[in-house]
């Protein structure tokens, strides 16, 4: 069984019933992997939503009840994960310490990590691998 890890922009995607969700939620279907969010894209969304960035009305029990109903589990990062992290080569034209974790964790854990963030192809010889 495939092993996924979904991005924060999956995420928001999800909560916003953002067009892109019904392809992902079909993809999702088809797999028929094993799912999952980093507690870090859990403590990135919170930023975005108390900063004002990102303007979705879900408390933080409605946002695990969510994740429940679709079979998607939540992750915490691990020792492991932080030891690729201090590996993980840094780019200027990517430096986002949120994503960098999740990019992490999705190397360390053997998932493959759907996003639509177009810099995560720099971490390819990094071993990540993306949808």
């Amino acid at each position: 069984m495939r092993r996924f890890l979904l991005d924060t922009c999956v995420l928001i995607w999800l909560l916003s019933e953002d067009r892109r969700v019904k392809e992902i939620s079909e993809d999702i279907r088809y797999f028929q992997g094993d799912y999952a969010v980093s507690t870090i894209t859990i403590m990135e969304l919170l930023y975005l939503i108390q900063s004002g960035k990102l303007k979705i009305d879900i408390s933080f029990d409605e946002l695990i009840n969510l994740l429940k109903s679709r079979n998607i589990k939540l992750e915490e990062t691990n020792r492991e994960s932080l030891r690729v992290l201090s590996e993980l080569p840094f780019f200027k034209k990517h430096p986002d310490p949120f994503d960098r974790v999740i990019i992490s964790q999705a190397i360390s854990e053997n998932r493959t990590l759907i996003s639509g963030d177009r810099n995560f192809i720099l971490y390819k010889d990094a071993r990540l691998l993306t949808i």
